[in-house]
């Protein structure tokens, strides 16, 4: 119950990697953790615990991200040097080709609009790329990397209060049912 927290961070983690895999397998963890930590607590509240620690791994995931990124990103000049659209199920999305070329070489990446590509962005504008080193996290454009902002913060931190008052709240009404038997 004590790594519980721990736990479900690690699955929001790695549910930012991009990866199937990955994604599927933090899933299967973060079900089993949840459901383990909703028997050991009781009905009601187990079931607050499964869905705020739900909530929490969807909320600490990119609120890492973002603190990561901010931290340890690299920022680089660019160019970007096409835009192009396409259909999503609610509307269009474009993705940006952008080109840096301050390493001798030209190195091309293609920048989402969840990443900061943006519809009013034309050829030529010059841009700041922010690149994890390690390539764990998505490449973004600068103006989409502010760090943790503090109403994240405070969301994250809610949800875990809340996730732990209710695993407190369980284990002791288990422990002080079983005394009175």
């Amino acid at each position: 119950m004590v790594l519980t927290p721990l736990i479900l961070a690690g699955c929001g983690w790695l549910n930012q990697g991009g990866s199937t895999l990955l994604l599927m397998g933090s899933v299967v963890v973060l079900m089993l953790v949840l459901v383990v930590a909703g028997a050991l607590c009781g009905a009601g509240p187990g079931t607050c615990v499964a869905v705020l620690g739900f909530t929490f791994a969807l909320f600490v995931g990119p609120a890492l991200d973002d603190y990561v990124l901010d931290q340890r990103g690299t920022r680089y000049e660019a160019v970007i040097a096409d835009i192009s659209s396409y259909h999503r199920r609610h509307g269009t999305g474009h993705t940006c080709t952008v080109i840096r070329s301050d390493s001798g070489r030209n190195l091309t990446y293609r920048i989402d609009d969840s990443q900061g590509c943006d519809e009013d962005f034309e050829p030529g504008r010059h841009v700041t790329l922010v690149v994890d080193p390690e390539d764990w996290l998505a490449t973004r454009l600068s103006n989409d990397v502010n760090g943790l902002s503090s109403g994240h913060a405070w969301t994250v931190g809610g949800l875990l209060a809340a996730m732990d008052a209710f695993i407190l709240y369980g284990r002791l009404r288990r422990r002080a049912g079983r005394s009175h038997r």
